[in-house]
């Protein structure tokens, strides 16, 4: 899978921040999914479903471009 640099990524915080979408706090350490295009954070809860979509579409992505190569 060839990545880029606004890609969503599973990370450790740097930093205490809180989630977008539910405001739990998150610790400096704490595993999050960060989206670097718009600079939010969302803990693992909150993140995980929209991560997996991300990863399902770059999947249907590249099959999609395997056939046209």
């Amino acid at each position: 899978m060839q990545s880029y640099s606004n890609d969503p990524k599973l990370i450790k915080a740097r930093f205490d921040s809180t989630c977008s979408k539910c405001a739990a706090k998150i610790s400096k350490g704490q595993e999050i999914y960060y989206w670097p295009s718009s600079k939010e954070v969302f803990c693992l809860k909150c993140g995980e479903g929209p991560y997996n979509e991300f990863l399902a579409s770059v999947q249907d992505e590249e099959i999609y471009q395997s056939w046209y190569r």
